[in-house]
């Protein structure tokens, strides 16, 4: 089994678990306002949607949400609690949707899942499903190497090193923040593509 299934049947798991915190959440709150305000359109794909709680707040922007995630249990409890979007099952190194339909990307803490390799497989799908200026938001976990925490493996990056791979995939970054303690720290980043 390869990591990206062992993720994906950890992430079943967790599905299921009663007064599930997701640490990300905050994030959510914190920056889904300005990302609404830089699209340019308002078709919207919440990669890694999870259970759908991103994918809601975007909603409530009046934008047009399509979530995608690896676990068909997410996506099960998603269709449950978020009525009015569109949930797809599917892996990120190979977004299966068509080229050039969103005006903005959602990676809220998501890409961390993949190995380095696979990220710039990632982006490059990102690339291609994006519309030309369209605005993509990504958070990573920042510190070095990978771990393997509840059998779901997680990547960590340098703030300068996730900044330096996206631009080598044509992503102009604008604004970057770091939020969260010591210990777990999340990079933020909003880009445009170019």
């Amino acid at each position: 089994m390869d990591y990206v299934e062992r993720n994906r049947a950890s992430f079943d798991k967790l599905a299921n678990k009663t007064g599930m915190k997701w640490r990300h959440r905050e994030l959510t709150i914190q920056f889904v306002s300005a990302f609404q305000m830089l699209l340019g359109g308002n078709r919207v794909l919440d990669l890694g949607c999870g259970a759908g709680h991103d994918a809601l707040r975007l909603k409530r922007y009046d934008l047009q949400v399509q979530g995608l995630d690896i676990s068909e249990v997410m996506l099960e409890h998603a269709k449950q609690q978020v009525h009015g979007v569109e949930f797809i099952q599917g892996d990120f190194r190979q977004i299966p949707t068509g080229d050039g339909l969103y005006d903005g990307v959602w990676a809220n803490a998501s890409l961390i899942y993949l190995t380095a390799e696979d990220l710039h497989r990632a982006l490059d799908e990102v690339c291609r499903v994006m519309k030309p200026d369209g605005v993509f938001f990504s958070s990573y976990r920042i510190g070095e190497g990978a771990q393997v925490i509840d059998n779901i493996f997680c990547q960590m990056y340098g703030e300068q090193e996730v900044e330096q791979i996206l631009r080598s995939h044509g992503f102009r970054i604008f604004d970057r923040t770091r939020t969260g303690t010591e210990g777990e720290i999340f990079l933020s980043l909003y880009a445009i593509k170019q």
